[in-house]
């Protein structure tokens, strides 16, 4: 008995949430204003995106159907939208999420359908994916008991045709390590190489005041490199300087003095050898790499191998022994 009311009940309890269902089924609430929301994401882990604030353009008016005669494209009222801002280092982090008010008018006369268009405007920071599609707003604006109600939503299309609400950003930033190896057996390895190396922007990007430097052994060597400024730096054996946080597209040459020639005009290390991991010598990855080796090698006189005396030594007893032999023999002979 038991197990048939508890069936009972359940039957009863699944159709009076059917009832509210129902009941609640074509009741809208007015809205004022709809939002859209961005996520800024970070390409490599360990970079830091800039301060950035996402703007876009103002709402275009496209269409209005099912309104009343007279309500056009022109005449028909644009809603507004705001930007959104992120402050150093919150591209990735648990704020990357965030969203733009769009306002909507208050001011329709007629019920209809009234689609609208805007974009985000394609800014210059360097590193920065700004989203390039464009973007629906569509206010359903219907009849309701108190008046009339605005029923929002903004999406975009997909290359499928799928409607997306996903409008993302991306900050995308890699790091120039530049390590130093001497080889060779006069290849001295405390030795200092000097070293420039000169980062190179793209045209109408803004760039940091400067990006910082950190490895090396040389206490003088610069702490940070601008944009666009040969920069020197002294390398040993074993020195390694990294360059974080360089924006990709930023394109780089490092140069080595010549030390094939010594003071007083003698040869000295051969021409430098340059290792890269990317031939392009351009931020587009994580991590990019370039590898300077300077080699020494001469001639060493050694005078007698001594690994040979044992052998010498060995023969000349021999030769030694077969002269005396011989002398004696010699002798016994003459008399």
């Amino acid at each position: 008995m038991k197990k048939i009311l508890s069936i009972v009940f359940a039957i009863v309890l699944t159709l009076s949430m059917g009832t509210v269902a129902l009941a609640e089924e074509g009741k809208y609430t007015d809205m004022s204003q709809v939002t859209i929301t961005k996520e800024y994401k970070l390409t490599n882990p360990g970079t830091t995106s800039p301060a950035e604030t996402f703007t876009f353009s103002e709402l275009t008016n496209v269409s209005v159907t099912d309104a009343a005669e007279g309500v056009t494209v022109e005449s028909m009222p644009t809603p507004t939208i705001g930007s959104i801002s992120y402050e150093l280092g919150e591209a990735g982090s648990e704020n990357m999420k965030k969203t733009a008010v769009i306002t909507l008018p208050d001011n329709y006369e007629s019920v209809g359908v009234y689609t609208y268009v805007f974009s985000e405007t394609q800014g210059d920071t360097a590193g920065v994916t700004y989203y390039g599609g464009e973007i629906k707003l569509v206010v359903s604006v219907l009849q309701g008991e108190n008046g009339k109600l605005r029923i929002a939503a903004v999406h975009a299309e997909a290359e499928d045709g799928d409607k997306t609400d996903n409008f993302p950003n991306e900050y995308s930033a890699g790091s120039l390590a530049i390590t130093k190896v001497v080889t060779g057996n006069l290849g001295d390895q405390s030795k200092y190489f000097n070293v420039t190396v000169t980062l190179n922007g793209e045209e109408k990007k803004d760039y940091a005041e400067s990006y910082m430097v950190t490895g090396g052994s040389f206490s003088g060597n610069p702490k940070s490199i601008k944009i666009g400024v040969p920069t020197e730096f002294q390398l040993k054996h074993g020195d390694t300087i990294t360059i974080e946080n360089l924006p990709y597209g930023v394109t780089y040459t490092v140069l080595e003095d010549d030390y094939t020639k010594d003071e007083e005009g003698n040869d000295d290390y051969d021409k430098a050898a340059y290792t890269l991991s990317d031939e392009n010598c351009k931020i587009d990855s994580a991590s990019d790499t370039v590898t300077i080796t300077n080699n020494k090698n001469t001639d060493i006189d050694t005078g007698v191998l001594l690994d040979n005396v044992p052998y010498v030594l060995l023969l000349a007893c021999v030769f030694g022994g077969m002269s005396v032999f011989f002398a004696k023999k010699r002798s016994s002979r003459e008399e």
